[in-house]
């Protein structure tokens, strides 16, 4: 799987359940013994040994003719040579005299093994950042973006509260306003009935 696809999946895919057991690996035929064993590094989770695979393919020492050339000549003398310093010091005279392989040869073979690995680095670097600017840089300037809508609403929301408050002291002031006319129109609704029902003896008076 490329360095893009393993980046994107370590981002969008959760974390695996904790004790899912491990998938087995596909059967594949019987390949020649390595020329180094990897160091007993601490296990690490799954998408570090997916990272890992991605590298360890990358730099196969098969891919490397002349690692290769050296563990072809190693392998059949694993059985009879068991001490691995020994059993490839055999192999490097063998090869050195069938092959006109030297041990600088087998050496420039681990630096390009290396020169691969820092060249994996940087395109993993580069896709890095790519994901960065398209997904984690994208995400930024959508929060800030959120972050100003948030204060244009908080604003809008101020002025609805004080929008509220003007129409509440107005709602006051037309209240009081209506109650002072109510009380205004009843006494004068008062004053002009005890006008009429003066006038009104006035004339029964007159009117005998």
């Amino acid at each position: 799987m490329p360095f893009m696809d393993l980046i994107k999946k370590a981002i969008f895919e959760e974390e695996p359940q904790a004790g899912q057991p491990p998938a087995k690996p596909a059967p594949s035929r019987a390949a020649p013994r390595p020329l180094d064993p990897a160091p007993a590094y601490v296990q690490a989770g799954t998408r570090d040994n997916q990272f890992y695979m991605r590298l360890a393919k990358q730099t196969e020492l098969s891919a490397v003719p002349e690692l290769a050339k050296i563990e072809a000549f190693a392998a059949p003398l694993a059985p009879v040579i068991t001490d691995k310093a020994l059993r490839y010091k055999a192999a490097l005279a063998t090869a050195q005299s069938q092959g006109g392989l030297t041990k600088e040869a087998i050496l420039k073979g681990f630096d390009a093994l290396l020169s691969v690995l820092n060249s994996s680095a940087s395109t993993f670097n580069k896709q890095t950042d790519d994901v960065s600017r398209t997904e984690v840089d994208a995400k930024i300037a959508k929060i800030g973006d959120l972050n100003e809508a948030i204060q244009q609403k908080q604003k809008e929301i101020t002025d609805l509260q004080q929008q509220v408050k003007s129409v509440q002291s107005q709602t006051e002031a037309s209240r009081a306003k209506l109650q002072e006319a109510k009380s205004s129109f009843a006494a004068a609704l008062e004053r002009r009935r005890a006008e009429i029902q003066q006038q009104r003896k006035e004339f029964e008076t007159i009117l005998g």
